[in-house]
């Protein structure tokens, strides 16, 4: 199912020529080599990268020569070359101070190979320069240690005077073409279609740490009845390259691709829609997107009612597609894969945010992405579980229940910092209500009555007579008791009162707290031994919710605090 809608992306794509053809990719341009029609280098490579940070660039991109042999080259790179443009070691014989003969030979048989005796003009200059390059003056090239660095992507070569690159020449690309057309294929039966094609031994990689495949098998346990690798799942020439070429699209993509943690989440229509655009907001969205971007407002304001906006309320009907990889080895694992209606997405995603809706400040995020969520899990990003991130999605996508661990991690983070936060509090409040049925307020209930809301309001009162009586201190009873309080009341609520009245006498609005606390002491008939995870959950958030209305009161300057 995974392939065949990739396919059919890929045929979609091709319509509008967003893809490239058979026997070409589209690749990052670090270097540019100019030429003259005699083969003499003029002036230095040109760097075409652009800096965003120390260790990230951008970079122009190109319609390049390209095969799936040299997509997965490993240990015979050396004799597996691509045409006209490829990396440092091919290009120039040489890679930082090691001597790489065999690559540039290669590299130079290829071109031969393929070009025979094309008359082209940069097809000539090409050779020319081979045939005169001395690897020994890589070392003169101005940017020698970049060029063939690890950012140094591919060096291409341009004719002097022309502004597209040798291999973006429609007589190179015609020579091309006819090669990788010609090129021939053990038959086998696919088993996409169960019908005779030409067989691809080895699937595509992409840019996945050193590189991974789909499907791979790179331990003999892993094959079957004498079978070497591609050959345990036989897959056409044709639909691994249209799979793979619309999945390295989507890699590509700046709006229909996710990195969250270690997956990374696609997603398209079988159809052309402005949903595909808006979608990644939508998982991700942030307060610089909803302010700068007003159609991604409108978008998500619509996804919180449930329904379409006019954009897109045609495409209803149509499919939507999702997909979660991340690296596990030498394949990319599949941490999800979700097929559905745009309209079924929408009811999904409004259930979603509806059980994460909570009062919040002005600063606060009003649609949580999922990276926004799971950060709250964990005290730095790298100790974020990779498998949560896949449970998360799908609990959002299918309606299930959110993952236990997510509630845990929460927890877990309040327990050790001792900060409740309106993300953390979201996240307990859709845990309680999808996951055990519980109906939470999205503010202050002051009419609710279970023991645990009533303990989590009193605490923040609590808090709160303390601030009033000695004003900013290095430690509060939060930093000291939050965690035995919402676990252990018993142990501790006891101490704290009879602190309180100390406060209170303190304060010169201690009668204020005095009526607070006895407003919630009315109801509390006794503290808890002790309280599960649940329980906890509820305690954090009636302690948002209340610490929310006493400081929204004292920004308000209420009447009683006057008088």
């Amino acid at each position: 199912m995974i392939f065949q809608s990739l396919i059919a992306l890929y045929d979609r794509l091709a319509q509008t020529k967003d893809v490239p053809p058979y026997g070409f990719s589209i690749e990052d341009i670090g270097f540019v080599v100019t030429i003259d029609k005699s083969g003499n280098m003029i002036g230095q490579p040109e760097d075409f990268r652009t800096k965003i940070t120390a260790q990230k660039f951008g970079f122009r991109t190109s319609e390049v020569p390209y095969t799936n042999q040299v997509n997965v080259r490993a240990n015979a790179a050396a004799t597996t070359p691509n045409f006209m443009i490829d990396k440092a070691d091919y290009i120039f014989g040489m890679s930082g101070s090691a001597r790489k003969k065999v690559h540039h030979e290669s590299f130079t048989e290829r071109i031969d190979e393929v070009c025979c005796n094309s008359d082209d003009e940069g097809v000539v200059a090409v050779k020319a320069f081979l045939k005169k390059w001395s690897p020994a003056d890589s070392f003169d090239l101005r940017d020698w240690k970049e060029i063939c660095g690890t950012h140094g992507k591919w060096v291409a070569f341009r004719l002097q005077g022309d502004s597209d690159f040798v291999h973006e020449r429609p007589a190179v690309k015609a020579l091309w073409a006819g090669f990788v057309k010609e090129e021939h294929f053990p038959l086998g039966v696919s088993f996409l279609d169960g019908s005779v094609h030409d067989i691809q031994s080895q699937y595509a990689q992409f840019k996945f740490g050193s590189g991974a495949s789909l499907v791979s098998f790179n331990e003999v346990a892993y094959e079957s009845y004498g079978k070497k690798k591609g050959e345990n799942a036989p897959i056409s020439v044709e639909a691994e390259f249209k799979s793979s070429t619309a999945l390295k699209y989507l890699f590509r993509s700046k709006t229909q691709r996710l990195r969250i943690g270690d997956t990374a989440t696609v997603f398209w229509a079988e159809r052309a829609s402005p949903i595909e655009t808006f979608m990644g907001h939508v998982l991700n969205p942030s307060m610089e997107d909803e302010k700068a971007n007003i159609p991604v407002q409108k978008f998500l304001e619509a996804v919180r009612k449930g329904k379409l906006p006019g954009e897109v309320n045609e495409d209803g009907k149509i499919k939507f597609y999702i997909l979660g990889l991340s690296l596990n080895k030498a394949r990319l694992a599949l941490r999800f894969w979700y097929v559905c209606t745009v309209d079924e997405l929408m009811v999904r995603l409004h259930d979603h945010f509806q059980c994460l809706e909570m009062e919040h400040s002005e600063k606060g995020i009003p649609f949580p992405g999922i990276w926004h969520l799971l950060k709250e899990t964990a005290r730095e990003t790298k100790d974020i579980s990779p498998v949560l991130c896949g449970a998360l999605m799908r609990s959002i996508l299918t309606g299930a229940n959110y993952p236990q661990n997510l509630c845990q991690g929460v927890m877990g983070r309040i327990r050790a910092d001792r900060r409740v936060n309106y993300l953390r509090a979201s996240i307990l409040k859709a845990v309680l209500q999808r996951n055990h049925k519980k109906e939470v307020p999205m503010s202050l209930d002051t009419e609710r009555r279970e023991i645990s809301y009533l303990l989590g309001r009193l605490f923040a009162v609590l808090e709160k007579a303390q601030l009033d009586a000695l004003g900013k201190v290095n430690t509060t009873i939060k930093d000291r008791f939050f965690s035995a309080a919402s676990a252990t009341p018993a142990s501790v609520f006891p101490r704290l009162l009879r602190l309180s009245q100390h406060h209170i006498e303190k304060a010169e609005y201690g009668h204020v707290s005095d009526r607070r606390i006895s407003e919630i002491m009315e109801h509390v008939a006794f503290f808890p031994a002790h309280m599960g995870l649940q329980d906890q959950g509820l305690f954090a958030i009636a302690y948002y919710q209340q610490k929310n209305d006493l400081y929204r009161k004292k920004e308000n300057k209420t009447e009683g605090e006057k008088s």
